[in-house]
């Protein structure tokens, strides 16, 4: 059992999801939205100017559903996410 269960590999492909919006009601609804629609949610950066903030998330995803991406563009106040493939280096 032992050998089975160190053996077993399962492959989780981490995602970078960007993204930008206009204020911090936003960022609070969207942050509880993540977390419910991934695995795993990781804030990687977050970069705030006068007009907009964006946040670099690293997720994992629930049996590889990109839905929760369209619902979460079309949020109040989110002016743009996108979703890219990761491979575990980021540069800032």
């Amino acid at each position: 059992m032992i050998v089975v269960l160190t053996n077993r590999k399962t492959v989780e492909t981490p995602y970078m999801l960007i993204m930008k919006y206009a204020d911090k009601a936003s960022e609070q609804s969207t942050a509880e939205f993540i977390e419910q629609s991934v695995k795993r949610a990781v804030i990687k950066s977050k970069t705030v100017t006068k007009d907009l903030t964006e946040v670099n998330y690293e997720v994992r995803l629930i049996d590889d559903n990109t839905d929760f991406i369209n619902a979460l563009s079309n949020m109040d106040g989110v002016q743009s996410a996108v979703m890219v493939s990761y491979n575990g280096e980021y540069m800032s």
